[in-house]
């Protein structure tokens, strides 16, 4: 093989675009100048190899046969070429002002400017098409703003005011009552709130003379003792042994304390209702009343630990709440069904609800009280605070110990780390708990990772936590059969209040709702001070529905959908039913948060379902944000064969919800009260923005989506920055204000019963 072919293979291997810039002496230059000399319209070139280098010594004639002031004067002259396999095809010559590019594909060509064009100018020309390229967009946008601007806000976005900033961080005033402590308690009755403006608006006394400030127990259990708790369930009430040596935990004598009154002119909640809910409203909580017995507290004596608040003098070293719950329910197990110990694996039929005329009278007889399990759901980079590990200490108490056993508290972690063999050797099972729970939780502690979500539900389309979250919780549920609910709780949540209280009021609400019209009652949020009682809030749901078959009636089915035993309503149409139906049925699902309708909406995740038999677009379904919720076990199961044999799943957020819509179960979302931090001053306004679309779906103007940013001065949403604020200064931290001063002058904070979240890394700093 020649030389010449072996260097045209080797110049293959070359990058094949290639920009040069030349002055006077460079080779590219003196190739550019003979060529323009030699001709005004070059011929082509079938090879490189062939051309001609400019020598000056050896081409006199050349300069001769130029014009002037083209080739003779070109001291100076800079050319720019873009070349492609050597082949030029774009070149520009600089001599002065004027440039003259010559376009040829596969020759060289090249015109000599006559104006001279030095590097600075170059630089300058430069400089300009990057300030174009900034200022253009930017006039773009500010005509665009100022063309919504004319418009008016509602073009824009709910929410948005005319420069495309919040109305409530931009707008509205911080309520100042939130933050009320116990120097200035008084009834709930005779307070005046701050906000939101009543219909029938009350003077504000012009003095005011405030309660003493004196703790009681706050009683959240049923008398157990009672003739008519006998009747209703089986078995005897035996209290429980106590976290503190030698003590037993008996409901009528609960740890929780609580003060009488609330801190003078408190706002009321804007959004849901306790008084709906049955939740005690009379009475508010403070930090050492709720917290001291498990660890926190404010005795000057005693050092501070673990960067915390001064702790109390109890001990929980030696403390296994594992222990405990286990021995607590083995105390009461006469209350408790024994049948469902060890999974059947198929999926548990739907019952009838106790009360139904469809029941025997037989039937009726006393029963074995449910029993629910609260999973905690954390990962294996978490960090346990003390804020964290007192927080699970009371919940344990409060649901499970001195319930009997009704509830039992668990959690899981999800491994991230899939190198770590946790199934394939005990030893590292056990060493992974260790090493990322504190030791007292360790009992209650089972590991999960995508790895076994993978195992499990193989032909699933997605198996990490994010996207099926439910998946680990499906597996409790199969294990674990002996639990009739499950609640999914999250380490980020904070009730302040008893969560005993909060849980069987949900629960007993649900209970009661009719599935007539449920659907559409559950997918908007309940405004009080704009909708009414909770009978005018229904009604007028019903009279946006006056077309008859026009409201969901029992499984609404996708294409090709087999439903798995889904109850059968009693009637063909809703419109024949009286309300009955469904009421004294327990609720398969309770979310804290409307079920919207995500289609044609801007939720990120509106069409993430899968291997349906129709478009996502089109299949009908249902999202609540925020997965903390309570879910049965016929729909845990009946979410695991759909996953595990149909390949069906949706996004986290919706697979509960949906699975419901499809099965023909019983959801309902709970109006649980959720404070805002500001004076939104219209009320109407407010229900424009966290109702907007319609009917509850979620268009562009639905507050799930892009207007998310409207729920971070609340209480409850995944970005309600405001629940962390209140939660420190709860504790009596500085966080926009509060602290130390703040408790001398008006006392430390005392809250209603309220949940928050997201509430992360808590510390005094």
């Amino acid at each position: 093989m020649s030389n010449g072919r072996i260097q045209r293979y080797v110049d293959l291997l070359r990058p094949p675009f290639r920009i040069t810039i030349s002055s006077t002496g460079d080779n590219d230059y003196q190739e550019l100048k003979t060529d323009s000399a030699t001709s005004r319209s070059p011929s082509p070139r079938t090879s490189y190899d062939d051309y001609p280098v400019y020598n000056p010594n050896n081409s006199p004639s050349l300069t001769s046969q130029t014009p002037p002031n083209e080739v003779a004067d070109a001291s100076d002259r800079t050319w720019l070429k873009l070349k492609v396999r050597d082949r030029t095809v774009f070149s520009v010559s600089c001599s002065g002002s004027v440039l003259r590019p010559t376009w040829s594909w596969g020759q060289r060509a090249y015109t000599q400017p006559k104006r001279r064009c030095t590097r600075r100018r170059c630089i300058v020309f430069v400089v300009a098409v990057i300030l174009i390229a900034i200022l253009v967009p930017v006039a773009v946008v500010r005509h665009i703003n100022g063309a919504r601007a004319g418009k008016g806000w509602g073009y824009v976005l709910p929410g948005m005011d005319e420069n495309g900033s919040p109305i409530w961080e931009t707008k509205f005033q911080p309520l100042k009552f939130n933050y009320g402590g116990l120097k200035e308690l008084v009834p709930k009755k005779e307070n005046t709130p701050e906000w939101p403006p009543s219909k029938e608006a009350a003077e504000v006394p012009a003095t005011i003379t405030f309660a003493s400030a004196t703790t009681t127990e706050f009683h959240a259990y049923p008398e157990y003792t009672s003739e008519a708790y006998q009747q209703e369930y089986r078995g005897t009430y035996v209290p429980c042994r106590s976290f503190i040596d030698g003590e037993v935990l008996d409901a009528s004598k609960p740890l929780a304390r609580a003060y009488n009154g609330i801190p003078f002119r408190k706002p009321d909640a804007a959004i849901g209702s306790a008084a709906v809910l049955e939740l005690d409203e009379t009475v508010c909580f403070e930090r050492n009343a709720l917290l001291a017995p498990y660890g926190f507290g404010e005795n000057r004596d005693i050092e501070p630990q673990d960067d915390w608040k001064n702790a109390t003098s109890t001990s929980f070293a030696n403390v296994d709440w594992a222990e405990l719950q286990n021995e607590c329910v083995s105390r009461n197990k006469d209350r408790f069904d024994p049948s469902p110990a060890v999974p059947t694996g198929r999926v548990p039929s739907w019952k009838l609800p106790l009360g139904s005329n469809n029941i025997k009278r037989e039937d009726t007889a006393a029963r074995y009280h449910p029993r629910t399990a609260v999973v905690f759901r954390g990962w294996d980079g978490f960090k346990f605070l003390p804020d964290d590990i007192i927080n699970l200490r009371r919940l344990i108490t409060e649901v499970s110990l001195l319930s009997g056993g009704e509830y039992q508290v668990h959690l899981i972690i999800d491994v991230k780390n899939l190198d770590i063999p946790i199934y394939s050797d005990e030893r590292v099972y056990r060493q992974v708990i260790e090493t990322i729970v504190p030791k007292e939780f360790w009992g209650i502690t089972e590991l999960t990772t995508e790895a076994m979500n993978t195992v499990a539900y193989r032909t699933a389309a997605w198996h990490d936590s994010y996207w099926s979250m439910y998946m680990p919780l499906q597996m409790f549920s199969l294990k674990h059969p002996e639990y009739d609910f499950i609640w999914e709780w999250e380490m980020d949540m904070r009730l302040i209040g008893d969560h005993y209280h909060f849980m069987e009021a949900l629960a007993k609400w649900a209970k009661k709702q009719p599935r007539r019209e449920l659907w559409e009652r559950s997918n908007r949020h309940y405004i009080p001070s704009v909708h009414g009682t909770w009978e005018e809030y229904s009604n007028w749901v019903s009279s946006l529905y006056p077309e008859a078959g026009s409201t969901i009636w029992g499984p609404v089915l996708p294409t090709g959908f087999e439903p798995i035993e889904a109850p059968k309503p009693p009637t063909s149409s809703p419109e024949e039913d009286n309300y009955e139906w469904g009421v004294g049925e327990e609720a398969d699902l309770i979310t804290l948060l409307p079920m919207f309708d995500p289609t044609g909406g801007s939720w990120s995740l509106r069409n993430d379902c899968k291997e349906y038999n129709e478009p996502a677009e089109t299949l009908p379904r249902r999202a609540a944000i925020v997965t903390a919720s309570r879910l049965s076990k016929g729909l845990l199961w009946r979410m695991h064969e759909e996953n595990a044999k149909r390949r069906h799943t949706c996004a986290s957020e919706m697979w509960p919800a949906t699975a419901c819509l499809h099965h023909g179960l019983k959801a309902v979302y709970a109006p649980h009260p959720i404070w805002f931090e500001k004076d939104w001053q219209n009320m109407s306004y407010v229900e424009g923005v966290f109702n907007g679309g319609t009917k509850g779906s979620a268009v562009r103007e639905s507050v799930f989506g892009v207007n998310e940013h409207n729920f971070s001065g609340t209480t409850w949403f995944f970005n309600a920055r405001w629940a962390r604020t209140l939660y420190r200064r709860w504790l009596g931290y500085e966080d926009n204000g509060g602290g130390k001063q703040a408790d001398e002058e008006h006392g430390n904070m005392c809250l209603n019963g309220v949940l928050l979240h997201p509430i992360k890394g808590i510390k005094p700093q």
